[in-house]
C-alpha cells in the first residue's frame, strides 16, 4: 500500500511561486537591442522579445 506524497523533498513540489519559472526576471531592469545596442526600460507585463528596438525595429532581448 503506497501513500500518496510520501516521497523526499517539500510537500507540493517546492515550485519557484508565481510569475513563470526560471525565466521571469522580476518588473525592473531593461530591454537592449542585440542589433544597436540601444537600451530602454522593461514594461511590466511585456516581454523584452515581444518589443521592437525603436532604432532599428528589431527584437529586443532582456538585459
Amino acid at each position: 500500500m503506497s501513500r500518496r506524497g510520501g516521497g523526499r523533498g517539500p510537500p507540493g513540489g517546492g515550485g519557484r511561486g508565481r510569475g513563470g519559472g526560471p525565466y521571469a526576471a522580476g518588473p525592473g531592469g531593461n530591454c537592449v537591442c542585440p542589433n544597436c545596442g540601444k537600451t530602454v526600460p522593461h514594461q511590466v507585463g511585456v516581454p523584452c522579445y515581444q518589443t521592437k528596438c525603436p532604432s532599428c525595429g528589431a527584437t529586443m532581448v532582456r538585459q
